[in-house]
């Protein structure tokens, strides 16, 4: 399978298990590192694992890590930047950048998990329809920063994007979940198995938001069902109730899951990416 999008790990700070343990130690309990060596790793390990119990988790703010997203559909980036603290954002202009047909070759199937053969068939016609589009009022004297409207969320694009580990572990707590849409579990799988190659303890402590609260946070009668919490033998959160009738027959729950994708979805076929 071709798999355009790539996530890079540029750079980190230096000992980040060790960057958080020192305000833990420092302030918290009350000593006085003034070097790296000072604290093993094993004591570091405690500390911040000791931390994550609680909700005061500012020392996660003491470690950075720098991401390079290469074809990442601009949907996933608009809801990226959404997470607004502890995040920093730089991404491709399509004001400047030139767009052609090879774009197409750019689109990672593995984000739109749920059409097949004949649906994926007639997305990419109708991409290729913008592009064609695009490239025609460009020819017409139509400036790039207005062309560019006539080309839809599913354009890959790159993302720089730096957060301190506390933004990571809160963001990620929603896109590690099955309530994440498919491509952030890719995104977010990607992240975590990237963390836990720099720190296993921290690569760890990414879990989804019901291992942090310790139970199931989804009963709104818009989730979905939490595999998560149900391959920890909690019982279901959500019973579907497929009563809505779409216009071409399909039936729906109050989720948004179609009854056809049901069987899909709880044997892991649209399951992506590394998770806890």
């Amino acid at each position: 399978m071709n798999n355009p999008f790539k996530i890079h790990l540029m750079s980190y700070t230096s000992s980040p298990l060790k960057s958080i343990a020192f305000p833990i130690e420092n302030l918290g309990i009350g000593k006085d590192i003034t070097h790296a060596d000072e604290i093993s790793y094993e004591e570091a390990q405690n500390a911040v694992s000791d931390t994550v119990k609680s909700w005061l988790t500012s020392p996660l703010e003491f470690a950075s890590f720098n991401f390079f997203a290469q074809n990442i559909p601009l949907f996933i980036v608009r809801e990226w930047q959404r997470a607004r603290i502890g995040w920093s954002y730089a991404e491709r202009s399509m004001r400047f950048y030139q767009i052609d047909h090879s774009i197409i070759d750019r689109i990672d199937r593995r984000f739109y998990a749920s059409l097949n053969d004949e649906e994926w068939s007639k997305f990419i016609d109708v991409c290729k329809s913008q592009i064609d589009e695009y490239l025609r009022m460009k020819k017409a004297g139509t400036e790039t920063q207005d062309a560019r409207c006539v080309i839809g969320v599913w354009l890959p694009t790159q993302l720089q994007t730096s957060a301190n580990y506390r933004a990571i572990r809160d963001t990620m707590a929603m896109r590690l979940s099955s309530q994440a849409h498919i491509g952030w579990q890719i995104v977010a799988g990607d992240i975590k198995r990237l963390i836990t190659e720099v720190d296993k303890t921290l690569g760890d402590n990414l879990v989804d938001v019901c291992a942090i609260q310790g139970k199931c946070v989804w009963f709104s009668k818009l989730d979905r069902g939490c595999k998560e919490c149900e391959e920890r033998g909690r019982l279901p959160n959500h019973i579907h109730d497929f009563s809505l009738i779409k216009k071409n027959g399909d039936k729906q729950c109050s989720c948004g899951m179609l009854e056809k994708e049901s069987e899909k979805f709880h044997s892991g076929v649209y399951s992506f990416g590394s998770k806890s």
